[in-house]
C-alpha cells in the first residue's frame, strides 16, 4: 500500500464481540466525474456486514459432519450468492460474462455509467467492448481467447483507457479484468474504475511536470519561469551552466544579479509592456559569466495568463549569441573599416557624410577634405608593396594626431584618404587644419632603416546649407584635389566654382571621343620651312578642338584632360588614322615628296604603355604607308618618367623607320645623359628661348649652346616660335636652317594646307 498515488485509505474491521469476521479496505473515494458527488458507500458495507454475519452463524449452527458435506455443494451456492451480492453493491461498474460473451451479471453502476436499463437488456460483451472501448478492443479481446491456453489472463489491468459513451461524450476509466467460475462454469468478470477529475488533473499534471523537466534539461538554452513581478520560480540546467547560480541562488529576485546590463529596469518594464501588446517578447542581454566575462544572449519571453486573461507570469529562454554576435561584429568590421589602417572604409564613410550633411542646418558647417599622396607609385615600384603599405599605415596614424576624435577619417583606397569635419564654426578654422595636415606628412619616414620624404595634396569642400548631396560635396572635394596636384602638389586648394569648368570639360570631350565622326576634334598643320630657300621641309599636326558650350580650347588643356582621364588613347588612334589618310592621298597626289615630313606629337601616357610600339607600327601596316613619311615629336617629360618603357618604345619606332624630335628642349629635365639616352634625329628649340634672342643676352646664349650641342651630337635643329626676320637671319647665321613660326605660315587647314603643296609643287617646276 506505499503507493504515492494512494492518499486516501481506509481498513473497517468487521465482527461481533470478540470475533472478527473480515476487513473491508476503501481505497481512493473521491468526486464522480459524472455526478460530482460523494459516493454513498453505506449500502455496500451494511450488505457485506450482514452477508458475513448470517455465514458465520450459518456455519456455527450445522454440526461439522454437515457442514463438510455441505462443502462441495453449499459452499459454492454460498459463494456464488455472496458474488452476487457483493457485484450488486460495489459502487464501480462490473459485468459478468461467459465465454461466449454473453453477460450473466452487470451491477446498477453499470447501467448507471451507460444509462441503460435491466429491462433493455445488454448486447453481447464483444460488441459492447469494441464500440465502447476501441482503443484497447483488441488485446483485451485476445487476452481472453488465450486464457484456454496459457491457463491465466495475460494482461488483466489497462489504466487511462478512453471509454466512448456516445458520439459526443466519453471519460477516463481503468480496466480490470479477471476470470472466476460462476456455477460451475468459466466466466470472466470486467470491472470499470472511474477516473474522477482530481486522478485525471493529478496524472496530467504530473505526466507534464516530467516532459518539462525532461525537455528543459536538455534544450541548449536557459528556461526561468516567474511571476508578473519577475520573482523566480524555476531556472533549469543551462541557466546554471551560463551563470554558475545554483537553483536556490536564482530563486526570488536572485538572477537579476546575473544581468550585466546597467539598466536592468528598463529592460524589464519593456519585456512587460512587449508581453501586454503581443504576449511576446525578443531581444539580447549580457549576462555575467562564471570567470567574471559578458555573455551575450537571445532573450525571448511569453506570457502567462489566468483565466480572466490577466497576466500572472513568464516564461523566459535565453540562448547564447556570443558566437554569433562576435562574428557579426566581425563581419561588421569588415564591412565597414579598411584591414590596413583600421580606419573607415569607402562604404562606412559614404554614410557618416550623410549623417555629416544632415546636422549642417543646426551644428555648424560640414567639411570634406580628400587627401591624396604625391608620387606614391614610385614608393611600391621600388621599395615593395610592403614598405607601401608601412606609409599608408604611418599616415593614417599621423592624420589621427592632427584631426579631432570627433572627426572621421576614412581610407578610400591606395593612397587616398578622406576626413569629415563636422561642427566647425567658421570656414576660417579649416585651412589652419589643411596646413598642419600637410607639414605632419612633410615630415621624414623612416622604415626599415630607410628615410624618405613624401608630400600630400588635399582638395577642400564645405557645405554650409542643409540641401548638400553627398554626391555633389564628393565632386567638388576630387576637383580641388585635382587643381592641388596641377598646381604643384604638396599643397591644398579649395573648391572653386572655376573648377566646374574643368568638370564639363571632360564631359564634353568624352562625349565628342564617343562619337563616330569625333565630332568638336579637328588638326591643322604648320609647315617646317627650310629658312635658306623657303621651301617646304615638312608639317607638323597640332590637334584641335572646340565645343559650342565652352569655345576653342588650347591643346595644352585638352590634351592633358585626356591624359589624367585615360582617353588619350582613343584620341591618338583617331588622330593617327585620319592623319595617315590625308598624307596618303597626298602622296598619291605628288604633293607630299621625299624627304619631306609630317610630324605628329606623341602623349606622355603613350609612351609608357609597353605595347604602344606595337600598336603604332600595326596601324601603318594596316594602312600600307612607310613609317618614314612621318617624325614623332616627344618631351623630355615624358622619357624621364619612365626612360626604360619610352627608351624601348623610341626604339622600336626609329628601326621602323620613324624620326624622333625631342620637342621643347631647354624647359625640362635637359641633360648631357637624357640626350644620349634617347634615340633622337631632332632637336627643337622652344620658341621661349627664341624669341628672346635678339633682346635678351641669357637666352641668346643658351639658343647658341643648343645649336652647338646638336651639331656636336650630329642631331638636327629645328627653331619653334620664328616670328620675323631678324630672329631668321640671326639663326641661320648661326647654322640652324629649319624653322617654324608666323613669319612662314600659321597653322594651316587640310584645304589650306594642299593648297600651299600645289603652290609649292609649280615653283619647283618653273624654270631657273
Amino acid at each position: 500500500m506505499n503507493n504515492e498515488y494512494i492518499d486516501n485509505l481506509r481498513y473497517i474491521p468487521i465482527g461481533e464481540g470478540s470475533e472478527l469476521y473480515a476487513i473491508v479496505i476503501l481505497i481512493n473515494v473521491d468526486l464522480s466525474v459524472r455526478s460530482k458527488d460523494l459516493i454513498d458507500v453505506t449500502p455496500f458495507l451494511l450488505a457485506t456486514i450482514t452477508l458475513l454475519k448470517n455465514k458465520k452463524r450459518a456455519t456455527k449452527a450445522i454440526p461439522i459432519k454437515a457442514r463438510n458435506d455441505l462443502t462441495s455443494k453449499t459452499f459454492q451456492d454460498q459463494g456464488q450468492k455472496i458474488l452476487d451480492s457483493m457485484l450488486k453493491n460495489t459502487f464501480h461498474p462490473a459485468f459478468l460474462f461467459n465465454d461466449e460473451f454473453q453477460i450473466l451479471k452487470s451491477n446498477l453502476a453499470a447501467h448507471r455509467l451507460f444509462n441503460s436499463n435491466l429491462e433493455r437488456g445488454w448486447p453481447v460483451m464483444d460488441k459492447l467492448i469494441n464500440n465502447t472501448l476501441p482503443s484497447i478492443a483488441f488485446r483485451l479481446l485476445t487476452s481472453i481467447s488465450k486464457l484456454s491456453f496459457l491457463g491465466h489472463l495475460d494482461k488483466q489491468q489497462w489504466q487511462n483507457v478512453t471509454l466512448v459513451l456516445n458520439s459526443y461524450q466519453s471519460v477516463t476509466v481503468d480496466i480490470h479484468l479477471f476470470d472466476i467460475v460462476y456455477f460451475g462454469r468459466q466466466c470472466f468478470g470486467l470491472m470499470i474504475n472511474e477516473k474522477t477529475e482530481v486522478d485525471v488533473n493529478h496524472e496530467v499534471y504530473n505526466a507534464s511536470l516530467q516532459r518539462f523537466n525532461a525537455l528543459t534539461s536538455v534544450v541548449p538554452m536557459a528556461i526561468l519561469q516567474m511571476d508578473k513581478d519577475f520573482n523566480c520560480s524555476y531556472v533549469n540546467k543551462t541557466w546554471a551552466k551560463y551563470t554558475n547560480q545554483n537553483t536556490q541562488q536564482s530563486l526570488g529576485k536572485g538572477w537579476l544579479s546575473s544581468i550585466k546590463t546597467l539598466d536592468a529596469d528598463e529592460i524589464l518594464s519593456e519585456v512587460i509592456r512587449s508581453i501586454s501588446h503581443s504576449n511576446s517578447f525578443k531581444g539580447e542581454i549580457e549576462l555575467i559569466t562564471v570567470a567574471e566575462q559578458g555573455l551575450w544572449v537571445s532573450i525571448n519571453a511569453v506570457g502567462l495568463f489566468n483565466d480572466r486573461f490577466e497576466l500572472t507570469g513568464l516564461i523566459l529562454t535565453m540562448s547564447d549569441i556570443s558566437d554569433e554576435r562576435s562574428n557579426s561584429q566581425k563581419l561588421q568590421k569588415m564591412a565597414n573599416y579598411d584591414h590596413l589602417t583600421g580606419l573607415s572604409n569607402r562604404a562606412f564613410f559614404t554614410d557618416r557624410l550623410t549623417l555629416a550633411l544632415a546636422r549642417v542646418p543646426r551644428h555648424g558647417i560640414t567639411a570634406l577634405m580628400f587627401l591624396d599622396l604625391d608620387r606614391f607609385k614610385n614608393i611600391n615600384d621600388t621599395l615593395g608593396h610592403h614598405v607601401g603599405d608601412i606609409v599608408i599605415q604611418e599616415v593614417a596614424e599621423r592624420l589621427k594626431t592632427v584631426v579631432r576624435d570627433e572627426d572621421s577619417i576614412a581610407r578610400l583606397g591606395g593612397d587616398e584618404f578622406a576626413i569629415i569635419f563636422t561642427d566647425i564654426s567658421s570656414e576660417s578654422v579649416i585651412s589652419p587644419i589643411a596646413a598642419k595636415i600637410v607639414s605632419a606628412i612633410n615630415l621624414p619616414f623612416t622604415i626599415e632603416s630607410k628615410n624618405m620624404i613624401l608630400s600630400c595634396s588635399i582638395g577642400v569642400s564645405i557645405a554650409t546649407e542643409h540641401n548638400v548631396l553627398p554626391a555633389d560635396i564628393l565632386r567638388k572635394a576630387d576637383l580641388a584635389l585635382y587643381k592641388a596636384k596641377d598646381s604643384g602638389r604638396n599643397q591644398f586648394c579649395f573648391y572653386d566654382p572655376v573648377l566646374e569648368k574643368d568638370l564639363s570639360l571632360l564631359h564634353y570631350l568624352t562625349d565628342d571621343l564617343n562619337h563616330p565622326q569625333k565630332t568638336g576634334f579637328s588638326f591643322v598643320f604648320q609647315p617646317l620651312m627650310d629658312a635658306t630657300d623657303d621651301s617646304i621641309m615638312g608639317f607638323e599636326v597640332l590637334a584641335r578642338w572646340s565645343n559650342s558650350e565652352m569655345g576653342i580650347i588650347g591643346p595644352d588643356i585638352f590634351i592633358k584632360t585626356m591624359e589624367d582621364n585615360g582617353l588619350i588613347q582613343n584620341f591618338s588612334e583617331w588622330l593617327f588614322y585620319e592623319v595617315i589618310i590625308q598624307v596618303k592621298l597626298w602622296i598619291a597626289e605628288g604633293l607630299l615628296s621625299s624627304p619631306q615630313k609630317v610630324a605628329i606629337n606623341l602623349s606622355v601616357k603613350q609612351l609608357h604603355l609597353i605595347e604602344f610600339a606595337d600598336s603604332i607600327l600595326s596601324l601603318f601596316k594596316k594602312e600600307k604607308i612607310d613609317p618614314s613619311w612621318f617624325t614623332l615629336e616627344v618631351t623630355e617629360t615624358a622619357f624621364i618618367q619612365d626612360p626604360a618603357i619610352a627608351g624601348q618604345n623610341l626604339r622600336t619606332l626609329k628601326a621602323a623607320g620613324f624620326l624622333i624630335a625631342l620637342d621643347d628642349f631647354g624647359t625640362g629635365y635637359s641633360s648631357l645623359g637624357l640626350l644620349r639616352q634617347m634615340p633622337l634625329n631632332y632637336i627643337k628649340i622652344d620658341r621661349s628661348f627664341i624669341q628672346d634672342i635678339l633682346n635678351d643676352n641669357e637666352a641668346e646664349k643658351i639658343v647658341l649652346a643648343i645649336i652647338s650641342l646638336g651639331k656636336m651630337l650630329e642631331l638636327g635643329l629645328i627653331a619653334e616660335g620664328v616670328e620675323d626676320i631678324k630672329t631668321k637671319e640671326w639663326l641661320v647665321a648661326q647654322g640652324c636652317i629649319c624653322h617654324q613660326g608666323y613669319y612662314f605660315h600659321k597653322p594651316l587647314s587640310i584645304n589650306k594646307t594642299s593648297e600651299l603643296l600645289k603652290y609649292h609643287q609649280k615653283i619647283e617646276l618653273l624654270p631657273n
